[in-house]
């Protein structure tokens, strides 16, 4: 582990931030390092190689940022959360975008996927510098501690699509965007300020940085059912239903998509509307 402050912690000072880089790839860190000195705002003051070592400079300088990668050898980044102290953000670094929901859902600020990119760090460093300037390292009052420090991303108009439209959704955590046909997709589950949308092969699960009430919006009735709070179906794409009014029911779309596994509840009102369908 190489650090390159011995002082410096937390600041109270919200044009100026600290941060923590963890990763087990020395060449990870150096880059970081390297995008993080075009923003003079934020200043490196450790690097560790794993979890372990990450404990050790959060124990003596705990920073107002941690940019943490997931996959490391002796254990996930994941295994750092109960250590991160309150005020600190995570942002979380990694080659892999499916860990996406869970890092959402585990409060962290910004989700990025290697190799980073410039212009998207820039957006994360100034949600950092308005999240640090506005709450002092909290969540404004009211908002979801799941979402990051923007609201999703949702559009003024609200026409209802067909099943052969076409429409273009932002990635959370990218700055893209996906082309997905309403028909292509299966089931939406919320998280938030985010949804994870399950798409037809070779779609695979997307985590579009929007909420459910937009999509409830938007699709045709005719085709999709809400059911619960959490989730949208397709009937139509629903190929078997393992039912259990105790515990969980299991609702499959074919091969190549993600089953979807519903509560007692939800589960109860999809059987509700599929025998009114009947």
């Amino acid at each position: 582990m190489s650090s390159p402050s011995a002082s410096a912690g937390m600041t109270t000072d919200p044009t100026r931030l600290t941060a923590l880089l963890v990763d087990d790839e020395p060449h990870a860190n150096e880059r970081m390092q390297k995008l993080l000195a075009a923003h003079p705002e934020i200043r490196v003051v450790g690097v560790a190689g794993n979890v372990d070592e990450a404990r050790g400079v959060l124990e003596t300088q705990p920073p107002d940022v941690v940019f943490l990668d997931v996959e490391m050898p002796g254990g996930s980044g994941f295994n750092l959360l109960n250590d991160v102290p309150d005020g600190t953000q995570m942002v979380f670094v990694t080659a892999r975008e499916k860990y996406a929901v869970r890092a959402f859902a585990a409060a962290a600020l910004d989700y990025l996927v290697k190799p980073v990119d410039p212009e998207r760090l820039a957006d994360t460093v100034a949600r950092l510098r308005k999240q640090a300037a506005g709450t002092g390292g909290k969540p404004p009052e009211g908002r979801d501690q799941g979402g990051d420090s923007f609201d999703a991303e949702e559009p003024a108009e609200t026409a209802v699509f067909e099943l052969g439209d076409v429409i273009s959704v932002p990635l959370a955590g990218k700055a893209t965007s996906s082309a997905v046909t309403v028909g292509e997709i299966c089931w939406i589950e919320s998280l938030r300020n985010y949804t994870r949308v399950a798409i037809k092969p070779p779609g695979g699960v997307l985590l579009f940085r929007r909420r459910l009430s937009h999509w409830d919006k938007v699709l045709p009735t005719t085709a999709f059912a809400r059911v619960g709070r959490s989730y949208i179906v397709q009937l139509a794409a629903i190929e078997h239903i393992e039912w259990s009014f105790r515990t969980e029911t299991v609702v499959t779309f074919g091969a190549g998509v993600e089953p979807l596994n519903l509560g007692r509840h939800p589960g109860t009102r999809l059987r509700e509307i599929l025998g009114a369908n009947a």
